[in-house]
């Protein structure tokens, strides 16, 4: 009896084992699915998706709203440490910008984030003015194709994609995307 008890709880657990592994398989397939069929990014000189999200501190934004404006759409994580590295170098621009018709907002995975607080404890930590819209479940991330962070997209005043960049962006960085705007 006690053999018998053993070899179906081996079974058992054998099959459980077997249907952790097949899913897991599965999930990994369809992964790499997503990946070939999107592009990183977007083109540029195509129209930027549009998107309504809420901020961390509540109010809504949408994409439109800015139109007549230079933006700078940018994907970060807290737990992204290029984005952590570029944050205050972000500040500083929008603090010298933000009155010459040029927006940041900084869309926030909060998908890939344990909690809100800790957006805002990081929002607070770095002192950053500028709207944080909250992507609660990255369905703006995938219109824009963000698939490595921190990554950046330099619209224009009629909503055109000019340039994107992956990786962290420096002040000096980010003056010269916008100079070349201007021209």
């Amino acid at each position: 009896m006690r053999i018998k008890s053993i070899v179906i709880l081996l079974l058992f657990a054998g099959l459980i084992g077997l249907a952790f592994y097949t899913a897991m398989d599965e999930k990994e397939e369809q992964q790499t699915e997503v990946k070939e069929e999107e592009n990183t990014g977007l083109k540029r000189g195509s129209k930027a998706p549009t998107f309504s999200l809420r901020t961390l501190d509540g109010k809504q934004v949408d994409l439109k709203d800015y139109r007549g404006k230079k933006v700078i759409v940018n994907f970060w994580a807290t737990w992204c440490p290029p984005c952590r590295e570029e944050m205050p170098e972000m500040e500083k621009f929008y603090n010298e910008y933000r009155n010459k018709d040029i927006e940041i907002l900084a869309v926030n995975l909060e998908y890939s984030e344990s909690n809100t607080e800790k957006v805002r404890k990081f929002v607070q930590e770095y002192k950053l003015s500028f709207p944080i819209p909250l992507d609660e479940k990255n369905t703006i991330g995938k219109q824009f194709r963000a698939v490595s962070i921190p990554t950046s997209y330099f619209i224009d005043e009629k909503g055109i994609i000019k340039n994107s960049h992956i990786g962290p962006m420096d002040y000096d960085f980010m003056k010269s995307e916008i100079d070349k705007m201007n021209r």
